[in-house]
């Protein structure tokens, strides 16, 4: 088996994980791994690789769950990098008024920034409802450790 350099795991590790969600078939990642990086992977490297992003993607979530409001940090992170992407998109629209085609795609990106940040502020008060639950805090404690 070919060893590998940090780089070229990483790769790797990025290439299986985003292959694997649109459902490409290993004898196709393989083919891209080998483009990519110019060696060649078994199925069973894909298979453990894959592994290891469950690992890692479960203990990243348990980490998350235990701290009381852990969670709920990275989830205002997430709402507050989405709000400085839609600030930046109509900065690049309003700098490029003259170029409809940038114009065009920014408002596109922007347009689907607005589901995200929805989407996310529809699901924020379960998130905050099912901590309650599980650490028994009242409304008026988690709103002291929520705001900023």
């Amino acid at each position: 088996m070919a060893k590998f350099t940090s780089q070229e795991r990483n790769t790797i590790k990025s290439l299986v994980a985003a292959l694997t969600i649109k459902r490409i078939p290993d004898n196709e990642i393989m083919k891209e791994i080998t483009k990519k990086i110019g060696k060649t992977i078994t199925r069973k490297t894909i298979y453990n690789v894959r592994n290891r992003i469950k690992k890692e993607s479960y203990n990243w979530y348990k980490t998350l769950r235990q701290g009381e409001f852990d969670y709920i940090y990275e989830f205002k992170e997430r709402i507050n990098e989405i709000m400085d992407l839609q600030k930046r998109h109509r900065e690049i629209i309003n700098n490029n008024l003259h170029n409809p085609s940038i114009v065009q795609t920014s408002l596109a990106e922007l347009h689907r920034l607005n589901i995200t940040l929805s989407n996310y502020y529809d699901i924020a008060p379960h998130i905050v409802g099912n901590l309650k639950n599980d650490n028994s805090l009242s409304i008026k404690q988690q709103d002291k450790e929520i705001i900023v």
